[in-house]
């Protein structure tokens, strides 16, 4: 059992190197990519700097991502005026994706549905649910695969806390 939780944190660590090491080298496409929300605009990530941006890649088949749904949502309404949460799903038909955020009546943005963008396949991320936690100055600080409230909600904290500082 413990070779297995082994083999499993390698995995994660080999993921999570792997998209920080892609966003950096593709940067510059990666943090200007129109990403198309559920509210019929477009934003790029460039547009956010000011706020702590968190970064959902999911898709509907994911439990652990569907799981996570109700608690993003409340970390969306605690920090609303420092967060916004972007919802990658880029697996699925935006019929289906809009209509399973009107059922669970999301408050946070999804974007790219299923298209020939595939932000997620650009990015390397082969496991779901992957957070990117980005700051406010548009640096990528935190990427989580997996969903740990606890901790994501502490960096979202310490994020707006340290920013309030200066």
């Amino acid at each position: 059992m413990k070779k297995y939780f082994n083999f499993l944190a390698l995995i994660c660590f080999l993921t999570c190197t792997d998209v920080l090491a892609q966003t950096k080298t593709n940067g510059s496409s990666f943090f200007t990519t129109d990403l198309n929300l559920n509210n019929g605009k477009t934003v790029k990530l460039t547009d956010l700097k000011g706020k702590v941006v968190l970064l959902d890649f999911w898709y509907r088949g994911c439990f652990p991502c569907l799981k996570a749904t109700p608690d993003l949502m409340k970390l969306q309404q605690e920090f609303k005026n420092d967060l916004v949460i972007i919802g990658i799903n880029d697996r699925d038909d935006k019929e289906d994706v809009t209509d399973y955020y009107a059922y669970k009546k999301n408050t946070f943005y999804v974007s790219t549905y299923k298209t020939s963008n595939h932000i997620s396949n650009n990015l390397k991320i082969t496991a779901f649910p992957t957070f990117i936690i980005i700051n406010q100055k548009g640096e990528i600080v935190k990427t989580e695969v997996g969903f740990n409230k606890s901790s994501i909600r502490k960096i979202i904290k310490n994020l707006i806390k340290e920013n309030s500082k200066s």
